[in-house]
């Protein structure tokens, strides 16, 4: 039988997104609006820097932590947008996006959660490369991978995940999700490398 209990907490991510996105705007217009009417100065130009951080984090959150309808799809180059928009207040991340066409929504939001999940692999920096492999889904992080075993062996289902965690609530978000859709995750890890492969049902 299927569950049709409410995701309380994707209908609770949307809610917050949906709220914040219109003072958001509101914002970004009224700093467009101080800029026409005057010589642009570095305060301004933090603001604007600070404001696009927000505007894409928010974006993204809405997609990672918000509720997916069935059927939905987002365009890959979108997808990378929203990705490359994150990672750009991240110098030392590099973005490696080999995908191309329509992605169901709740694939992108597969892959964005793990991405978030990658990211506390590459404390130091790296390149996270986005890829299909036959009919598999894969990111490969490469760098001076700093991988919490705890975490990947629970992320993967071989232990348990530890306590879910502010910090860290993408892991427990990715593992919910994949039990959901029926979708598995291999994943594989060394000093250099991490690999996080996401295969979904064959009756998606």
């Amino acid at each position: 039988m299927a569950d049709d209990t409410p995701d309380l907490a994707s209908l609770l991510g949307s809610r917050i997104c949906h709220d914040l996105a219109s003072p958001l705007g509101a914002l970004m217009a009224g700093l467009d609006l101080m800029e026409m009417a005057g010589q642009p100065t570095p305060e301004m130009a933090l603001m604007r820097e600070s404001l696009d951080g927000a505007r894409a984090a928010l974006d993204l959150m809405r997609l990672a932590f918000g509720q997916t309808c069935e059927g939905a799809a987002i365009e890959g180059e979108t997808l990378r947008q929203l990705l490359a928009a994150l990672l750009a207040a991240r110098p030392r991340l590099t973005l490696d996006w080999a995908v191309e066409g329509t992605l169901p929504r709740a694939e992108a939001q597969q892959i964005t959660l793990a991405l978030l999940c990658a990211l506390h692999a590459l404390p130091r920096g790296g390149t996270l490369r986005i890829a299909h492999e036959g009919a598999a889904l894969t990111l490969t992080a490469t760098g001076a991978i700093a991988a919490d075993p705890a975490l990947w062996e629970g992320l993967s289902g071989s232990n348990p995940l530890p306590a879910a965690d502010p910090r860290r609530i993408e892991f427990s978000l990715l593992a919910r999700h994949l039990t959901k859709r029926g979708a598995r995750i291999a994943i594989r890890h060394d000093p250099e490398k991490l690999r996080l492969s996401l295969s979904q049902s064959k009756t998606d």
